[in-house]
């Protein structure tokens, strides 16, 4: 996989640009929400990019942050759910917003995109509420946290820990961020205790 591409942005058309790395010009498929993030036609640009191959075509798809991206391939792996549906929603909808709507459970916010409709947003819901985590506290009451991605190493490896005992993802990102926040610790021993 090409996990990223540097360079200068020839062109900026919406959901499409052109990134010119080496005297090579690449055609990528973007968000709406990354392609108002990215510099005007002439400045320099890094994208995380996902190479997407089938049968009858390769596509480029670039995201201006890691968590679109991990946003993006967890929605591929969803049955009935392409890259460019993927990308609408992602258009449609920050990041942050998309991932708020999947822990509470908002199947109108993912339905009100062209696209999904109710079945396919719930499917979004069911399979991904698990596999992802909100960027920010929601609420204010300690039942009510949901954790922000890890930041450091030490929290990625506390979390994995946490995952291979047998915790989801989200039960793991929670419970790292609410013991960070009460003790920080830079042991992702300490962190797991």
């Amino acid at each position: 996989m090409i996990e990223y591409i540097s360079g200068k942005i020839i062109s900026n058309k919406s959901t499409e640009i052109i990134l010119e790395t080496n005297g090579f010009g690449y055609n990528i498929k973007v968000s709406l929400n990354t392609a108002q993030k990215l510099p005007a036609p002439g400045s320099l640009a890094t994208l995380k990019t996902y190479l997407h191959v089938r049968e009858n075509g390769i596509q480029l798809f670039g995201f201006a942050e890691e968590q679109e991206r991990d946003l993006f391939l967890g929605l591929l792996s969803i049955s009935g759910i392409g890259p460019k549906l993927a990308l609408t929603l992602l258009s449609g909808l920050t990041v942050e917003q998309i991932q708020k709507a999947i822990h509470t459970q908002d199947v109108k916010a993912l339905s009100s995109i062209s696209g999904i409709g109710k079945k396919t947003a719930q499917r979004i819901i069911v399979e991904l509420k698990d596999k992802i985590a909100l960027p920010e506290v929601i609420g204010t009451d300690e039942s009510s946290v949901v954790a922000a991605e890890p930041k450091t190493e030490v929290e990625k490896e506390a979390i994995l820990a946490l995952v291979s005992l047998g915790y989801t993802r989200g039960q793991a990102t929670k419970a790292v961020a609410k013991v960070q926040k009460i003790h920080f610790s830079e042991k992702a021993e300490e962190i797991i205790k």
